[in-house]
C-alpha cells in the first residue's frame, strides 16, 4: 500500500500541517510493554483521507506535535480499542481528542460482538480480510521490514470505513448518542486512571 515513513522533525511538521485540515484522523500505535513501567512507543500509524503514514518515534526526538494535533483539532479521531493510544496522547499533552470514535465500543452498541478484534470487524463490516502476520514482532528493532509496515498500516487503513458503517447502524438503531456518551465517559475514566498512576 502507498504510504510515507516519517523519520524527521521536518517530515512530522509537514504531516501535522496536513492533519490540521483533515475531517477525520485514524491512528493506531505499536508499542512494547514488557520491559518498562510505561509502554515504549515504537510506531504511530496514521490514515487521513488518501494519505497513509508511519511515524517513527524512535527516529524523531519529539513527536509531541502529532499528539497536539490529535488533541486540539476539530477532526474526528478514529481508533480501535484505543485505551493505550489515548494514554499516549494524555501523557504527551495532558488531554485526549475532542471528538473520539472507538470502533470497538461502537461495535458493541451496534449489536456486534464485544470486545471485537480489528480483523473480525473488518470482515463483518467491510467484507475484507486484513493481512495479519507480524503480531509477535519486536517493534523496537530497526530497520522495519515491508511486512511489518504493511501489518501496521492495515490497522488504520480500514478504520474510517468501519466508522462509517457503524455510524449508519447506530443511527438506524437510535443508539449513536448512547455510544458518544459512553466514549466520553470512558475517556474520562482513562484520564482518571492516568492521574492515579502519578
Amino acid at each position: 500500500m502507498t504510504h510515507d515513513i516519517v523519520t524527521t522533525a521536518e517530515g512530522l511538521a509537514e504531516l501535522v500541517a496536513q492533519l490540521r485540515d483533515a475531517p477525520d484522523v485514524a491512528f493506531d500505535t505499536e508499542f512494547v510493554s514488557e520491559y518498562s513501567y510505561r509502554p515504549q512507543l515504537c510506531l504511530i500509524q496514521v490514515a487521513a483521507g488518501d494519505r497513509l503514514s508511519v511515524i517513527d518515534p524512535l527516529a524523531i526526538d519529539d513527536v509531541t506535535p502529532f499528539w497536539q494535533v490529535i488533541a486540539e483539532g476539530d477532526h474526528e479521531t478514529i481508533v480501535h480499542a484505543g485505551r493505550q493510544e489515548l494514554l499516549f496522547c494524555m501523557h504527551a499533552v495532558g488531554t485526549g481528542p475532542k471528538r473520539l470514535f472507538d470502533v470497538q465500543l461502537a461495535a458493541g452498541f451496534a449489536g456486534l460482538e464485544f470486545p471485537a478484534s480489528d480483523g473480525n470487524l473488518v470482515q463483518k463490516l467491510l467484507s475484507k480480510r486484513p493481512h495479519k502476520a507480524e503480531a509477535r514482532t519486536d517493534w523496537r528493532r530497526r530497520p522495519l521490514t515491508d511486512r511489518q509496515i504493511d501489518y501496521a498500516l492495515a490497522d488504520v487503513d480500514h478504520l474510517a470505513g468501519m466508522r462509517n458503517a457503524l455510524k449508519a447502524r447506530l443511527e438506524s438503531l437510535g443508539r449513536l448518542d448512547w455510544m458518544q456518551y459512553e466514549v466520553q465517559t470512558w475517556q474520562s475514566e482513562v484520564d482518571a486512571s492516568r492521574s492515579r498512576e502519578r
